[in-house]
């Protein structure tokens, strides 16, 4: 495990997922928390290795899992209301909600 210091404060984190290096100039991991915030870290120069910070989202549950894909542009993001939701940085900088799927119903 690890902790990072976000926002002043200490906070565990439960996953943290790297997206795929598809030639972005930009380097972007995704990390969740207990208290269901999903942080978005992006360091634009490797070799200075200073990383930035956002929170993509905080959710009312618990985050357990992060997936990004292929392409490294959509982050799937599960917890524990067993809901299923992708993300996508939209051309302002910001996250958007672009799927949801509630695991419950599901067929």
């Amino acid at each position: 495990s690890c902790s990072f210091a976000e926002y002043g404060k200490q906070w565990y984190q439960r996953r943290v997922r790297g997206a795929p290096d598809t030639g972005f100039t930009t380097s972007t991991i995704a990390s969740c928390c207990h208290d269901g915030k999903v942080i978005i870290w992006q360091c634009s120069d490797l070799d200075k290795g200073v990383w930035e910070s956002k929170r993509m989202h905080t959710f009312d549950d618990v985050i357990w899992h992060l997936s990004w894909s292929v392409m490294g542009d959509i982050l799937a993001v599960s917890g524990g209301d067993n809901k299923v939701t992708l993300w996508r940085e939209s051309h302002k900088g910001g996250w958007i909600c672009i799927s949801k799927q509630d695991t419950n119903t599901a067929n």
